[in-house]
């Protein structure tokens, strides 16, 4: 018998294309595009349900897999990337507009409702029985429930993406002759080379200001941008899958670690004061500008773990409703994204 060959992480691939298809029969895009994936979570499970029949012997009588669920997650390296401009489009449930009171070719999105669904495939290169393989695991009618940008002290920055899906299903072919072989489409677009956002040379501020506008004297350690959508699937009778997807309120939230300086964020705390915030993080290729107009802190706490430590703050700032001037007026959001390609 010859020596089997097991997959490798490297035979992984990711590609995604903007379609509203909820299967494979429906899709209408002709493209795909491959993301420069770190780390991926997509899986497709059904939930097992156990007979409760009662029975003489005491032995279970049985078992079923009955509602299927298709979800994922697919981590990144921050940066003016196509990916990253449609994953937090897709995110605050909106289009990019273009800012045309800005002279310098901005376009802005605030959250919205507007539910942009996605096809995400996953592939896996392999071996069966000595003949190269393409098996894949295909989710449609994805919706991103939660965009999280973690930036570290000495870190590159991270985003990361998860996702809830109306139906999913798997798919294989014999890849020994055509590398792609069994995909959903025939045209596959790698990502081009991007500089890699990091915390110490692209992250050009995160400002906090005081009610009346005023930065206050922050410096953070690590922070946590998280935009979460409540994306929930609808079960149906009749449905494998999701028989629908939709969300609820839109959250955002700014955490992590503040160096100590004063008391300006608990007292804001104390007396229910509102702060805001806006973190901008510049690379070769274009700026992100990221607004929360309105912001409460919640719970700041600071305390001394030992000697020779840095006395530090934890820090969590919930968005609301608030206003920011964009394309020469004030609009309602919770955040607002600005990007900007570079001159």
């Amino acid at each position: 018998m010859p020596v089997k060959q097991f997959a490798d992480t490297s035979s992984v691939s990711i590609a995604y294309a903007i379609d509203s298809a909820a299967t494979a029969s429906e899709l209408s895009a002709t493209e795909f595009k491959y993301v420069p994936f770190t780390t991926e979570g997509f899986s497709l499970a059904k939930e097992s349900q156990q007979s409760t029949a009662i029975t003489s012997d005491r032995r279970p009588s049985g078992s079923k897999n009955t509602q299927g669920s298709a979800s994922g997650s697919v981590g990144t390296e921050f940066g003016y990337a196509p990916f990253v401009l449609d994953m937090l489009k897709l995110a605050v449930m909106n289009e990019w507009t273009e800012d045309l009171t800005a002279a310098d070719g901005s376009f802005y999105a605030t959250d919205g409702d507007t539910r942009q669904f996605f096809v995400v495939e996953k592939r896996i290169k392999g071996q069966k029985a000595g003949v190269k393989t393409n098996f894949f695991e295909r989710y449609f009618g994805n919706l991103v429930n939660e965009a999280t940008i973690e930036i570290g002290g000495s870190d590159l920055v991270s985003f990361t993406v998860n996702t809830m899906a109306a139906f999913g299903d798997t798919a294989s072919a014999d890849a020994s002759t055509d590398a792609d072989a069994g995909g959903l489409v025939t045209t596959y677009t790698k990502p081009e080379s991007y500089e890699i956002a990091d915390a110490s040379n692209n992250v050009s501020k995160i400002t906090i200001k005081d009610s009346a506008g005023n930065p206050l004297e922050v410096v953070w350690s690590d922070a946590t941008l998280t935009i979460t959508n409540n994306v929930r699937e609808q079960g149906g009778v009749g449905h494998e899958f999701a028989a629908g997807m939709t969300m609820g309120k839109v959250n955002a939230s700014l955490s992590g670690t503040i160096y100590y300086y004063d008391d300006s964020v608990l007292n804001a705390h104390l007396k229910n004061e509102a702060v805001s915030a806006e973190l901008e993080i510049s690379t070769s290729e274009g700026v992100f500008i990221i607004h929360l107009p309105k912001l409460k802190a919640e719970s700041p706490s600071a305390n001394a773990q030992g000697e020779n430590q840095d006395y530090t703050q934890s820090l969590t700032l919930n968005a609301e409703r608030g206003t920011v001037n964009l394309d020469g007026a004030d609009q309602d959001c919770v955040v607002a994204l600005v990007h900007r390609p570079a001159a």
